[in-house]
């Protein structure tokens, strides 16, 4: 269960790294409508923070990395030149931690069609049954990104084209998804660390796995059953950044078993930003985990804390209040 109070949190940014910034930025922002809101250099390594939100973030300024509770996550492209390049393991390779991000829109297809008129390869989008109605490319490093609509597909009426917008209707940075081993150990550190909320419980039994969609909200969704089937389209149109986690069935009683989270793979962090950071350290600190402390991130300028989450991957809490 989560804490009865909500902490004031937002998930901020969602950190790959990338082996081109030529190719990696026009990709994401003129064929996917991202805007380049700020670059952040360190001796020969860039930070290129995007966003779908980019009015009311770029109102922030030099405060536009450290996103508010609410708004989409930024996407933050790392280029790192003496690094090699990451060696992204394609859907659904069983080790593999990371898996994609999310971009939801209205008309699935309008979107798939307008990235195929620009030469991207996208995958025949198919109504997974009471899931939603999707499809699936990938950037130029081969990191996978999933478009989904906000309706099922029996459900969907066909709109208008919008050409203020690459994908033809407003995109939204939807998902980020994560694999997880043991989902009872990731539950605990989101839920009680964090006080992020389960909005949504959805198993596929075909292919043996269970997806878990938390968030920063205190919205909550029209059933209370988080396994709800009428939760689902809900979930696909919020304007906020959601945290999938998919449990492959089975692997948390694998003592060998475990997922690939380290530089390899490019998926450098996911960035949490909150309102108190003392608060967060002694939450995690009651539960046995020992943060890393710096004063000033490079991205945020905020004070920030390091740990990871129980399947390794690199997770930073940033310090809202050190922005305000």
């Amino acid at each position: 269960m989560a804490p009865d109070r909500l902490p004031q949190i937002s998930l901020a940014q969602h950190v790959l790294r990338i082996s081109e910034p030529s190719e990696s930025l026009p990709f994401y922002t003129d064929k996917l409508g991202f805007t380049l809101i700020s670059q952040h250099c360190d001796g020969d390594d860039t930070h290129y923070v995007l966003a779908y939100d980019s009015k009311e973030q770029a109102k922030t300024g030099e405060d536009a990395s450290l996103a508010v509770p609410g708004n989409n996550c930024f996407l933050v492209l790392a280029h790192r030149p003496s690094q090699p390049p990451a060696t992204v393991a394609r859907q659904p390779d069983p080790s593999e931690g990371y898996w994609k991000i999310a971009i939801a829109v209205r008309d699935v297809d309008i979107a798939r069609d307008r990235l195929l008129a620009l030469g991207i390869d996208v995958d025949t989008p198919r109504q997974v049954p009471d899931i939603a109605y999707l499809c699936h490319f990938s950037d130029p490093d081969g990191y996978c990104i999933e478009l989904i609509q906000h309706d099922f597909a029996h459900h969907h009426t066909v709109g208008q084209i919008c050409l203020d917008f690459p994908l033809g209707t407003k995109p939204t940075f939807s998902l980020i998804t994560l694999r997880a081993r043991d989902i009872d150990r990731s539950r605990d550190f989101y839920e009680n660390l964090f006080g992020m909320r389960l909005l949504s419980r959805q198993a596929v039994d075909s292919r043996q796995f269970t997806l878990y969609f938390f968030a920063a909200t205190n919205e909550s969704p029209p059933e209370p059953d988080v396994d709800h089937i009428d939760n689902r389209e809900w979930l696909w149109r919020r304007p906020y950044t959601i945290l999938e986690l998919q449990h492959i069935w089975g692997t948390e009683n694998d003592p060998d078993f475990s997922y690939y989270t380290g530089d390899k793979s490019g998926f450098e962090r996911l960035a949490i930003a909150c309102e108190n950071l003392d608060d967060v350290l002694s939450r995690a600190q009651a539960m046995g985990i020992s943060p890393k402390v710096s004063d000033h991130d490079l991205v945020s300028g905020a004070r920030a804390a390091y740990l990871s989450d129980p399947d390794g991957y690199r997770i930073q809490v940033l310090d809202a209040l050190a922005q305000k």
